[in-house]
């Protein structure tokens, strides 16, 4: 078929990748929440996403099938919201001590 088997450093490097785009965009609670609602049907995701890019990933690249690969797998989503909340914690610890105000939609928050 189409997809390919991933090694443990793709794996990673794609894990490290979507991290750095969530926190870049600032939506690691949000990611969090959803990933952790869905991460039971993770395999189903996969093959639904096989299913209708399969036709297309040979003109689109093989980055979108190591996507699908790395992200069918329970543990690699875990993986993900582990990093997500380690930098979460990170920057909410900075930010105690330096006492400097939320930024974007999260100053809206009551919590």
């Amino acid at each position: 078929m189409f997809w390919k088997e991933v090694t443990q450093e793709e794996e990673e490097e794609m894990i490290k990748k979507a991290a750095e785009w969530v926190s870049k965009y600032e939506m690691d609670v949000a990611v969090q929440l959803i990933l952790g609602g869905v991460k039971p049907f993770s395999y189903l995701g996969g093959a639904l996403g096989r299913f209708f890019l399969g036709p297309f990933i040979p003109f689109i690249g093989h980055r979108e099938d190591t996507f699908i690969c790395t992200f069918e797998k329970k543990e690699n989503i875990e993986k993900l919201l582990e990093i997500l909340d380690a930098k979460r914690r990170k920057e909410e610890t900075e930010k105690k001590e330096k006492g400097t105000p939320e930024k974007g939609w999260r100053r809206f928050l009551p919590f």
